[in-house]
């Protein structure tokens, strides 16, 4: 009887972390509840085609846009714990971006990345309750002075000990 208790107490605890953990899944989508509250300082080449949590065909026509000195912030809809932010910048012509990338939990920030990025950027941070991001253009890039996302993932990825 006390194997086959554990064994519950076990599957239950593995659901519920599951749950938290967004189901190993993107949580920063359109369909997840997932919002950008910065809209207002923001811009949607290709209007809702452009917003960066979507999940379509991926062109260089369509991305979210911010310009320097404003941040792109995305908020999720409940708390998660996350470990990995994946980033799709546009990428036409080898452009450099000057970022910084903050998490957002409980009304406060804390910075996760200051330096350059380009193309596809993933960033894996220690696992920690997140309710949204905050990525701040510092500088534009190295041909203009906006941030331009094409898509944005957040998720659990799970760590293997080797």
């Amino acid at each position: 009887m006390p194997v086959i208790s554990k064994q519950k107490c076990l599957a239950r605890q593995t659901k519920i972390k599951s749950i938290i953990r967004g189901h190993y899944q993107n949580v920063l989508h359109q369909y997840k509840g997932a919002l950008i509250s910065s809209k207002i300082t923001n811009g949607f080449l290709g209007g809702n085609n452009g917003s960066c949590l979507r999940d379509s065909i991926y062109t260089l026509s369509s991305y979210t846009w911010s310009p320097t000195g404003y941040s792109i912030t995305l908020d999720l809809l409940q708390k998660y714990e996350l470990n990995t932010l994946k980033i799709w910048f546009w990428d036409g012509d080898n452009r450099f971006y000057r970022i910084k990338i903050y998490i957002i939990f409980e009304n406060s920030e804390t910075q996760i990345y200051d330096n350059f990025a380009q193309s596809v950027f993933t960033i894996k941070f220690s696992d920690q309750m997140v309710k949204g991001f905050r990525i701040l253009s510092v500088a534009g890039n190295t041909y203009n002075p906006y941030l331009h996302f094409i898509k944005v993932e957040a998720y659990y990825q799970l760590q293997m000990n080797i």
